[in-house]
């Protein structure tokens, strides 16, 4: 009697596991995304001016402070003239990534179009070698009123790190 009712029990069990393998198997959501480098088409090298400009405009409108922390040189400075002291100011890398990560966190929209980049700067892609540029812009953030100027940029490709461009100066010319 208690063989009987142990073979039950465990036909039972077997029987559980069985219906739970047969779900899993059926449960495939053909909306899911594929595996590999989700995104990888979004954000480029880097290797190029136009590359890294491309890759900022992105993060601020994905609103991903992680890829614009990897546009930002450690030795960055922005600078930016303060109207109440009738000069120009600046702050470092780590302000400048606290800021820009508080407002992609608060705001859920954030439109940054850059103009026209002249092809010299676009496809500027000398190793070791500063390139200072003005790029103008319109960034329009929720609830606020668009905003129009130009942006004076230094960026370096340092080819002892991993060959990619980064900013080491913006100076806002608002």
């Amino acid at each position: 009697m208690q063989i009987a009712q142990l073979d039950g029990e465990r036909g039972r069990l077997w029987g559980i596991i069985l219906l739970v393998s047969l779900l899993q198997a059926g449960c495939i959501n053909p909306f899911a995304p594929e595996e590999g480098d989700i995104g990888g088409d979004l954000w480029e090298p880097q290797t190029t001016i136009g590359g890294m400009l491309r890759n900022f405009q992105t993060s601020y409108m994905l609103r991903d402070s992680l890829r614009y922390a990897d546009i930002i040189a450690d030795e960055f400075v922005f600078q930016y003239f303060d109207v109440e002291r009738e000069r120009y100011d600046e702050w470092y890398r780590e302000t400048e990534l606290r800021t820009t990560g508080k407002m992609m966190r608060v705001l859920n929209s954030l439109d940054l179009r850059w103009g026209p980049i002249p092809a010299s700067v676009d496809t500027f892609a000398v190793q070791d070698s500063l390139l200072e540029f003005t790029v103008n812009f319109s960034l329009s953030l929720e609830g606020f009123e668009p905003v129009f100027g130009f942006a004076r940029f230094r960026s370096i490709a340092k080819s002892e790190t991993d060959g990619r461009f980064r900013l080491v100066l913006w100076r806002d010319d608002y």
